[in-house]
């Protein structure tokens, strides 16, 4: 890649993370990875609003995913939105175990959808 191509893929990057419900997902994912019952759960969002943010996250190469049964298995894979995410929450002092403590509290574990 040049120069351009990798500012490009930087910004874009950047940009997909910048959403606040995209940076939840992906924090929550860097712990473990989930379907989307349990995201939808832990962050409190619909399952609608939850699929849309991992269509993006995926459609940039941030996150995969698997069928396990009738559920879609999702994990960060982008080893790069791995450091940025963790260096950001270091230095507001938490980790990313701690947010998705934080943000699944009251979540049920993981189910098939």
């Amino acid at each position: 890649m040049d120069k351009d191509q990798i500012c490009h893929r930087i910004a874009e990057v950047l940009k997909v993370l910048g959403h606040p419900v995209r940076l939840q997902i992906v924090q929550t994912l860097l712990t473990k990875e989930s379907c989307v019952k349990n995201l939808w759960s832990c962050l409190e969002l619909s399952q609608a609003t939850v699929s849309q943010h991992l269509s993006v996250l995926k459609g940039k190469g941030i996150v995969e995913s698997a069928r396990e049964g009738v559920a879609m298995r999702y994990w960060v894979c982008d080893d790069v939105s791995k450091l940025l995410v963790g260096t950001l929450m270091d230095h507001f002092g938490m980790d990313c175990s701690d947010a998705a403590a934080e943000s699944c509290r009251e979540a049920k574990p993981d189910a098939a959808v």
